[in-house]
C-alpha cells in the first residue's frame, strides 16, 4: 500500500471538555487556508457552536439525534472528498466516535483511499482524562496517527503522563507532540468584544489582516504574535496534520537556537576606574 497520504481527518476523542479543542480547532482551520490546503469542518457541539460561528462557510454545524453514530459514519463517508477534514466533537463523544469506527473500520477503509486519521490528545493531571486516553490508544494502536496537545492555559501541568508508560506508548507510535501558546486575555478580551460589535464570528487572521476592523493596534500585533507562533508549531508537525503533497511544500522549520548565556551583573564594566 502506497504511504503517500491524499486525506486527512482530524478529530479529538477527548470526553472531558474544557481542554481548548476549540480553540485548537478554530486554529487549524485558520492554518490551512493560509498554507492553501482544502478543506471541510464539522461542528458536533452544539451547545457552544463556535467551530462553525467563526467559519459558516466551511463548517457545517451537525446535530445528533437519538443515533449518533450514523451521524459519524456519515461524516467518515466524506472524509475522502477533500484534502482535510477537520471536525470538532463536544465532549464525551468519544465512545460514540470510536464504535461508529469499528462498525465501518474506519481507519482500515479510509485508508485504501488514501486517507489517515489524526487524533488529537490533550494530557492533564487527572486521572480520568489519562484513563480516557489510555483507552483510545489501546481501542486504535497504531491504525491512526496521534498529536499530544498541551494547553498550558487549560491544563497547567501534566505530571502524572509526563514519562508516564502511556506517554512511552505514544511516542513509539509515532505521536508528535504540540503546545498551544497562550493568547493572552487582553487580547481575548478584545476580540470578544469585537465580535459582540460586529454581530459576527472573527477568526484571528481576520482580525490581524483586515484593516478595516476597529481592534486597537497593540492587541493586533498580539494576536499576529500568536498566530506565527502557533502557526510555525503546526509547521514542525504537519506531516501528521496535512496530506503528504501539502506537507512536503512545509520549509523545515529551524531548530531552537541555544540560548544565550546569562547577563552576569557587573560583568562588562571598567572597574579599574573606580
Amino acid at each position: 500500500m502506497s504511504t503517500t497520504i491524499a486525506h486527512r481527518y482530524i478529530t479529538s476523542l477527548q470526553t472531558r471538555g474544557g481542554v481548548g479543542k476549540s480553540t485548537l480547532f478554530s486554529a487549524l482551520g485558520q492554518y490551512c487556508d493560509q498554507r492553501g490546503v482544502p478543506w471541510r469542518g464539522y461542528d458536533l457541539d452544539p451547545d457552544h457552536r463556535n467551530f462553525s460561528r467563526l467559519f459558516p462557510d466551511s463548517v457545517a454545524m451537525r446535530e445528533l439525534g437519538p443515533e449518533p453514530e450514523s451521524e459519524i459514519i456519515k461524516l467518515a463517508r466524506t472524509a475522502s472528498e477533500t484534502s482535510v477534514t477537520l471536525t470538532d466533537p463536544r465532549a464525551h463523544l468519544g465512545d460514540v466516535t470510536a464504535r461508529a469506527w469499528e462498525m465501518i473500520r474506519f481507519p482500515e477503509t479510509f485508508a485504501t483511499l488514501g486517507g489517515r486519521i489524526t487524533v488529537l490528545l490533550f494530557p492533564g493531571d487527572d486521572l480520568e482524562i489519562l484513563t480516557d486516553i489510555d483507552g483510545v490508544v489501546s481501542r486504535l494502536g497504531a491504525g491512526v496517527d496521534y498529536a499530544i496537545v498541551r494547553n498550558p492555559a487549560r491544563q497547567p501541568r501534566t505530571r502524572m503522563f509526563d514519562g508516564s508508560d502511556l506517554e512511552a506508548d505514544l511516542l513509539r507510535l509515532g505521536a508528535e507532540s504540540l503546545e498551544i501558546p497562550p493568547l493572552l486575555a487582553l487580547a481575548r478580551n478584545h476580540l470578544a468584544a469585537l465580535e459582540a460589535q460586529q454581530g459576527c464570528g472573527i477568526t484571528h487572521v481576520e482580525a490581524v489582516a483586515n484593516r478595516t476592523l476597529p481592534l486597537d493596534g497593540m492587541v493586533r500585533l498580539v494576536v499576529e504574535d500568536w498566530l506565527r507562533t502557533i502557526f510555525r508549531r503546526f509547521d514542525s508537525i504537519a506531516g501528521q496534520l496535512l496530506p503528504t503533497e501539502f506537507a512536503a511544500k512545509i520549509a523545515p522549520v529551524d531548530k531552537p537556537t541555544v540560548a544565550a548565556a546569562p547577563v552576569k551583573r557587573g560583568a562588562k564594566i571598567n572597574s579599574n576606574n573606580l
